[in-house]
């Protein structure tokens, strides 16, 4: 049975589970590590075979045969071909837009970003944005896209949260002086990972871990 699977956990890539799954029947040593994510997902004992490390290096460097990875993180190949990753739903992603932003952009955006601080897509949990008198069409289509939900905020809910970097004109457009970060901040609970990033003219994004 797959673990995290009450959470919503995601496995990354599925090419490895099969010949995982023989190295633990077979007891053979297993190394585990988690840096994000619901920590009660063991119901009972981990079974012997198998070990939690605490930093990446280690687990690398211990005798295990195989990895169970618990992140929200993107991974080399070389850990990759020895590994089960699972992905917790630890990300939210706040979207500053115009009502004509195009889902292609948001998605590419998205990406883009994603990419470039090596965070995965499937550990997205979901969309926010400011709640605007009419929906943005790109935002919808481009979450029905991603198979993700968008969350939307009021602006009066947007004005008070402290944010990195407030912006005069957004303030003046939608009444508030941030949407993307203030909105991944109020939705996630958390810190942000990633600050706002402009795409222009009509795009920024900005990425909360949920704690």
């Amino acid at each position: 049975d797959m673990i995290g699977r009450e959470f919503g956990w995601e496995i990354e890539d599925d090419s490895n589970v099969t010949k995982i799954s023989a190295l633990m029947v077979n007891q053979e040593k297993i190394g585990i590590f988690q840096d994000v994510g619901e920590k009660n997902w063991w119901k009972s004992e981990l079974p012997e075979n198998t070990r939690a490390y605490d930093s990446l290096e280690t687990l690398l460097q211990s005798d295990s045969k195989a990895y169970l990875i618990i992140s929200d993180k993107i991974f080399d190949q070389k850990i990759l071909k020895n590994s089960i990753v699972y992905r917790p739903k630890t990300l939210v992603v706040g979207i500053g837009l115009h009502g004509d932003t195009s889902k292609e952009k948001i998605k590419e955006s998205l990406d883009f970003i994603l990419s470039k601080h090596r965070l995965a897509l499937k550990s997205v949990a979901r969309l926010v944005s400011i709640k605007k008198p009419i929906a943005v069409k790109g935002l919808i289509e481009a979450a029905k896209d991603l198979q993700l939900k968008v969350e939307y905020f009021d602006r009066d809910e947007l004005a008070n949260i402290k944010i990195p970097n407030p912006s005069q004109m957004v303030e003046a457009y939608e009444g508030t002086p941030s949407v993307s970060e203030a909105a991944a901040i109020k939705s996630s609970g958390g810190a942000l990972l990633v600050q706002k990033q402009k795409f222009p003219p009509d795009l920024t994004i900005a990425i909360a871990r949920i704690e």
